[in-house]
């Protein structure tokens, strides 16, 4: 009876040992942690040089092709741009306002400036700026530098703060230039004044951009070409340049070579520059002149 006992025992004991392993739960695996990826800070943006040394992430501007020649291959040398690549040309011109005074256009001429870009008028910068202005010394510019053999172009010094002003703008231009033989843009100059009651202080870019898009819609429609004068900072952080697809760039960009990321026609290489037949400090710009263009033309 013992034995069976003990035989009996023992089996039991076995059963309750495989149930109790059979029995157990699977211990549960925690599933590998995926890392949330680190969003980029810089998505939609690319890398510019600012002019300064350093570097400025800006916005992707994707319906304006980059500038197509090699800033290295651009000096200044006494005041006259050139350009050491191939299918570049460039040639030098002024922009000037009533600020410079009576000029003898003539002796531009002879040094050597090929074109010239005249304020034709003005808005007021200060909060109560509703009117638009004709640059006194307009109609003495154009028509000395046309007489001197000059090219010539425009631009209207803008405080827009809506399309209605914008509009107003380029209808007072148009008006100014009508029987002139302007054959180079007309441009739309808008810049924030530093100043405490100056009316563009709080302009947004959006805004800034469609003013530009109105005044150079209706020079379009006129059959003049139309422009937009910028300045780096200006340009990469307030205006939707992606906007701007058609619109000749004019960049006051001052140096030896030009460092504005997208393409454009103008470069303001100097605002400081001294030139026979003006009394006082001048800026100075560059055209260029691209191969295949005057091939097209040819």
């Amino acid at each position: 009876m013992k034995k069976h006992f003990s035989a009996l025992f023992a089996l039991a004991l076995a059963v309750a040992v495989v149930l109790s392993g059979c029995s157990r739960e699977t211990p549960e695996v925690s599933p590998t942690s995926v890392p949330t990826p680190t969003p980029d800070p810089h998505e939609g943006e690319i890398q510019v040089p600012n002019g300064l040394g350093d570097m400025w992430w800006v916005p992707e501007a994707p319906d304006l092709a980059p500038f197509g020649y090699d800033p290295a291959g651009f000096n200044v040398v006494d005041q006259t741009p050139s350009y050491g690549g191939e299918g570049l040309t460039l040639r030098r011109g002024i922009d000037v306002s009533d600020h410079q005074g009576e000029i003898d256009w003539q002796a531009v001429a002879d040094y050597g400036v090929d074109f010239a870009i005249i304020r034709c008028g003005w808005r007021s910068y200060s909060i109560d700026g509703s009117g638009v202005n004709e640059d006194s010394r307009f109609q003495a510019n154009i028509e000395g530098a046309l007489a001197a053999g000059l090219d010539v172009g425009v631009y209207f010094f803008s405080q827009a703060l809506n399309i209605v002003e914008a509009a107003e703008e380029a209808v007072f231009t148009l008006h100014l230039i009508e029987g002139y033989n302007v054959t180079l843009p007309v441009f739309f100059d808008w810049e924030p004044m530093p100043y405490e009651d100056s009316r563009t202080a709080d302009v947004d870019g959006q805004t800034v951009t469609a003013c530009c898009l109105e005044f150079c819609n209706l020079v379009r429609a006129v059959g003049y070409q139309p422009g937009m004068y910028s300045y780096l900072k200006l340009a990469y952080y307030t205006y939707q340049l992606n906007e701007l697809k058609g619109i000749t760039l004019w960049m006051g960009d001052p140096g030896t070579k030009p460092i504005f990321y997208f393409d454009h026609d103008f470069w303001q290489y100097s605002y400081t520059a001294t030139v026979p037949g003006i009394k006082v400090e001048v800026d100075m710009d560059a055209m260029y002149v691209r191969q295949q263009a005057q091939e097209a033309a040819g």
